[in-house]
């Protein structure tokens, strides 16, 4: 019993993260939207996960990137997910 309840803590308390992908934008710009659960998950931490989706999109393109816009925001307990959007261009590699 005491194993089923530390597991279910475990996964209660585990991060959870949801991406939108990358999406187009127009204008050869894309958007990334990510939001992780976990009482322990910043905003700034789920923007490092955006930053990284971007980075390896753009390598898979032999591009770079360029960040247009980022926004961020710290979950709120019990009220709302951690939550960044990453603006973002592909560029050549200088």
């Amino acid at each position: 019993m005491k194993k089923l309840v530390s597991i279910s803590l475990i996964l209660l308390v585990s991060a959870c993260a949801h991406t939108s992908g990358v999406v187009p934008l127009g204008d050869d710009s894309f958007l990334i939207s990510r939001s992780e659960k976990g009482f322990d998950v910043t905003g700034s931490a789920v923007k490092a996960d955006a930053i990284k989706e971007a980075n390896k999109y753009c390598e898979s393109k032999n591009e770079v990137i360029k960040i247009i816009k980022v926004t961020q925001k710290d979950m709120v307990p019990f009220k709302s997910d951690a939550q960044a959007e990453i603006e973002f261009k592909c560029i050549a590699r200088i």
